[in-house]
């Protein structure tokens, strides 16, 4: 289990008024570990206590029970944040969530959820504010929003520069109501009163630090801003003079619950947690309830855009809740792909392919947050992937950190189609280059070809077009620096596409102004990011404080001459870490609507232990028993089917089957492949899969032990009931002549029945008793009564021995062949070529006959060419092809089936040492997010070098389950 973690301590030890301090850190542990085994190792981080020391943790503000508290489980989850020595109180605290909200819902600092208490708040620009607004509009102290003593609300301005307006009615010094739903403008920005926050979706604990979302409800309807009630948004102040105006007249309803008498300009404060009354407050004024009551009031002023129904202060909730508005956009949903960038301000990267944003840093970047935010929190990761290429060095390392750490900690830039990398990231130019390479090769995998630089826009539009995903979004910030990059980068632009990988590219520019036209802004972030010109739309900030984005649609390399124009919305880098931490460990179960579209290939693993992928990590003579046992019950013993685990695939163990699949299994592979070890690792897992009297295994070396012990390893198993080494020519044709028996006798013996039906009629057989005929000795009563059971078992195996239709099936054959072209074409020393033919006549024999006679084959080979025309190579539709030794690691290759599949695989490896205990333990590591783009460490497996192997743990507990269940393994040649 690995989860990652932010610690948080203090400068001076146990002095929590500091300045806090952070350390961002992976664990690494195994399931169920206790969080005092790695309390110490967090404390470490941020300069802690050392080990001797008392460790105080806290998850916002609860204090964690050091031993009962277990990683992996909530809240000690992946993105979760600890505190040292002192509670940090949350963002949003779950208790809070049915106060009023007001939330900023567009503008340059969208995204702001604001718990509102009783009395009165202060919005404004100013660091006093209790709603601080970073956007130049918005005067150092703009409105007032006063929350009365029954729960109703009211604005009011604060004489501000640019005004307030409510639902496009100004709004004076006087206080109006502000109903749930209704827009609040200030300056560029809107804000919005909450109406009743949506039900949270229910997660499941994996206890591995993940967070599995439940089922979704039915889709519901998007809501949009309701409707202002008539005359309420422009209702003035009415009552005499000296008296305080009442912000609700005209509402009868209203009136009756009116609070008492207050200033004008300073309304009433009351004490805090007064929330009494909202409830039932809003639902009235959602519905409109004696609307036809309320008098008319003045005409009110154009409405201004309403924002988008995604609105940044929404998704934070939804990834807080998580509510069903997290994931929603599943393949088919109309919107796919569609971002908004500011009210009334949308752009599809379907249609337009790419997106550059241009301006200056500061906006841009909150811009561009607000762009990925959207896609992450509407998109499932197996439907998205993320990848940022930030390597300008015209910028820092430390800045281009500052503007992306948020970027780590969301689940779409996790690998996911085999990338070699921890995460999607790239901050230097080897990991560009890395990120662009495995782009570039999903393009020439896809439906352009391997020619796919030298497509039409015509074609790369039709295929994108066809295209239904997943998809990738690359983030391109600035200049990606050498020449092949920028010229990658921007062709990944123009055809990325036409296999779902779009751009968004990030040019830092002056704001568009009349001093700086459009055409200007555009060059400028050209030469600034290379691939912005072949980008399909452009969005450009503008204005002299960079609040106004303006979309235009790029035609023949330049802008088109009108586009949309909007106030930007943007969020700010605290709300983008909030908004990643809370989708850190979220993960789909499959039964919700963000159930992944398309497998993603994972990577394959350097090297896999057989055991296990075997499910047999802790190999013991009940586990068999109960491997057995699941077999027998499944049909799987004698006369059904033959299964066998070859490694570890990209979503588990990878495995064929020999009667249905087969019969039989040739694998190919060059020199050094591993071929000898995974024939190893098949004689291990058929061996786990069948009882030894129900399963023979036939051994042969055809190299004649020049290349080592070969097979010799696996004669401990008791399902191995003959070992040739091709050397010796006389014990060769023993063998063959044995083999050719065997299947003489066994086509006696099935007189033409197939062999699993055979089977499937003693079965039938076994079920019925007969009475048996007294024994001689019994006639002549001179047996002792009590020894009369032990005789009749000795008499009845006898029988077996001799009798076809005795108790005793007729157990599958399993020949496992090692280098069989060095038996077809033996060498001209080999000791053994004089008897190779023999052995060769005998092996077709079981290639041609084996299938209705319960025999299989199981061989390798080094040389293709060699056994090409051999009858196991002709009649062989189930095939294994070894990779080049400077492969990752021996024993990768592909598992080619009947129908057409091609499975890849790492082989199992059994001979390896048992890994050691100390690899177990739990470990503290920070984590550096500039390294998180390099492939992992490649560290071999630490092995115990005196211990026993893997394989001879399992031939092992195979020889004390087999005595258990009193089986008798197989004997070749089979007793007279």
């Amino acid at each position: 289990m690995q989860i990652r973690l932010t610690v948080l301590g203090s400068r001076s030890g146990h002095q929590p008024s500091t300045a806090p301090v952070s350390c961002d850190v992976l664990v690494t542990a195994p399931v169920g570990t206790a969080l005092a085994a790695v309390a110490s190792g967090l404390a470490a981080t941020v300069g802690g206590p050392d080990t001797g020391g008392t460790v105080v943790l806290y998850a916002g503000a609860e204090r964690l029970d050091l031993q009962r508290r277990v990683l992996g489980e909530p809240p000690l989850v992946d993105g979760a944040v600890v505190a040292l020595h002192g509670p940090v109180p949350d963002v949003l605290p779950e208790e809070s969530l049915g106060a009023p909200q007001l939330h900023v819902v567009a503008g340059p600092d969208a995204g702001g959820v604001h718990l509102l208490h009783s009395g009165q708040i202060k919005v404004g620009r100013s660091a006093d504010a209790d709603v601080p607004l970073d956007d130049p509009d918005v005067s150092r102290l703009h409105c007032t929003v006063t929350v009365l003593r029954d729960g109703r609300v009211a604005v009011a301005d604060l004489d501000s520069t640019n005004g307030t307006t409510l639902d496009g009615s100004p709004v004076g010094p006087q206080p109006v109501a502000l109903p749930p739903g209704a827009l609040l403008r200030v300056g560029e920005s809107t804000l919005r009163l909450a109406a009743a926050a949506a039900a949270p979706l229910p997660v499941t604990p994996d206890l591995e630090g993940h967070l599995a979302l439940g089922a979704r409800g039915p889709a519901a309807a998007v809501p949009g801003p309701p409707a202002p009630r008539p005359g309420l948004p422009g209702a003035q102040w009415t009552g005499t003079p000296g008296s305080a105006p009442d912000p609700y007249a005209g509402d009868p309803h209203a009136a009756a619950a009116a609070p008492e008498p207050a200033a004008a300009n300073a309304p009433e404060e009351v004490p805090a947690g007064r929330r009494k009354g909202l409830g039932a407050w809003a639902r009235k004024w959602v519905r409109g309830e004696e609307a036809a009551e309320a008098p008319a009031g003045p005409p009110a002023a154009a409405a201004p855009a309403a924002p988008d129904p995604d609105d940044p202060a929404a998704l934070l909730l939804a990834a807080l809740g998580p509510t069903d508005r997290l994931w929603s956009r599943t393949p088919g949903h109309p919107g796919v792909l569609d971002v908004g960038l500011g009210a009334g301000s949308r752009v599809s990267l379907r249609a337009v392919g790419a997106l550059g944003l241009a301006g200056p840093r500061v906006r841009l970047t909150g811009l561009a947050r607000w762009v990925i935010a959207q896609l992450a929190a509407l998109h499932a990761p197996a439907q998205l992937e993320i990848v940022l290429v930030s390597t300008d060095r015209a910028r820092t390392l430390a800045e281009r950190r500052r503007d992306w750490g948020w970027l780590g900690w969301l689940p779409h830039v996790r690998p996911a189609h085999g990338q070699d990398c921890r995460l999607l990231l790239a901050y230097d130019r080897d990991q560009a280059a890395a990120r662009a390479g495995e782009l570039t090769r999903r393009l020439a995998d896809g439906p352009l070809g391997t020619h796919w630089a030298a497509a039409d826009p015509e074609r790369v539009r039709q295929a994108a077009e066809a295209y239904e995903g997943p998809y990738t979004l690359l983030v391109l910030d600035g200049d990606p620096g050498t020449g092949a990059l920028r010229d990658l980068t921007g062709r990944l632009a123009s055809h990325g596409p036409a296999a779902g990988i779009h751009v968004l590219a990030l040019a830092e520019t002056p704001p568009a102004t009349p001093a700086s036209p459009v055409a200007e802004t555009y060059e400028a972030a050209c030469a600034s990011t290379p691939a912005f010109r072949d980008c399909g739309a452009v969005a450009l900030l503008s204005g002299d404080v960079a609040t106004t984005v303006r979309t235009f649609a790029v035609l023949g390399g330049r802008p088109a001459p009108s586009g949309e124009t909007a106030t930007a919305d943007a969020v700010s880098a605290a709300w983008a870490e909030r908004f990643a931490r809370a989708l850190a460990p979220l993960r789909t179960d499959g039964a919700g609507t963000a159930e992944p579209y398309r497998p993603a290939a994972a990577t394959l693993p350097v090297t896999a232990r057989l055991l296990d992928e075997l499910g047999l990590a802790r190999a013991t003579p009940a586990s068999l028993m109960a491997r057995w046992a699941a077999a027998t019950e499944q049909g799987q013993a004698v006369g059904g089917l033959v299964e066998m685990v070859l490694g570890s695939g990209r979503r588990g163990p990878v495995g064929t089957e020999l009667v249905h699949d087969g019969p039989h299994l040739l694998v190919e592979g060059p020199a050094g492949s591993g071929r000898t070890e995974l024939l190893r690792s098949v004689a291990a897992s058929l061996s786990a899969g069948a009882r030894p009297d129900r399963l023979g295994l036939l051994l042969l070396d055809g190299a004649g032990g020049e290349r080592g012990e070969g097979l010799a390893p696996c004669t401990d198993l008791p399902h191995v009931a003959a070992h040739l080494v091709a050397s010796d020519p006389l014990r060769m044709r023993e063998f063959a002549q044995a083999l050719g028996a065997e299947l003489k006798r066994r086509a006696e013996l099935l007189d033409g029945t197939p062999f699993a039906e055979w089977h499937a009629r003693r079965e039938v057989s076994d079920r019925m008793v007969a009475p048996r005929r007294p024994t001689e000795g019994e006639s002549r009563g001179d047996l002792d009564p009590q020894r009369t059971g032990t005789l009749r078992l000795r008499s009845s195996l006898s029988a077996a021995r001799t009798d076809p239709a005795g108790p005793t099936p007729l157990p599958r054959l399993v020949v496992l062949v090692d280098d069989f072209d060095a038996l077809v074409a033996p060498g001209l020393g080999s000791t053994g070529r004089p008897a190779a033919g023999s052995v060769v006549r005998a092996l077709e024999a079981v290639a041609r006959e084996g299938a209705r006679l319960g025999v299989h084959l199981v061989a390798t080979s080094a040389r293709p060419d060699r056994t090409a025309d051999t009858v196991l190579a002709r009649l062989s539709t189930l095939r294994v092809e070894l990779d080049a030794p400077d492969q990752p690691g021996p024993g990768r290759g592909l598992l080619r089936c009947p129908d057409g599949r091609t499975v890849p695989f790492q082989a199992g490896r059994v001979t390896g040492r048992i890994p050691r205990t100390a690899t177990q333990r739990p470990t503290v590591v920070p984590v550096e997010w500039e390294r998180m783009g390099d492939p992992p460490a490649r560290r071999p497996v630490r092995e115990l070098g005196n211990g026993p192997t893997d394989l001879a743990l399992l031939a092992s507990a195979l020889d004390r389950a087999s005595h258990l269940v009193s089986a008798i393994p197989v004997l070749f040649p089979p007793a007279p």
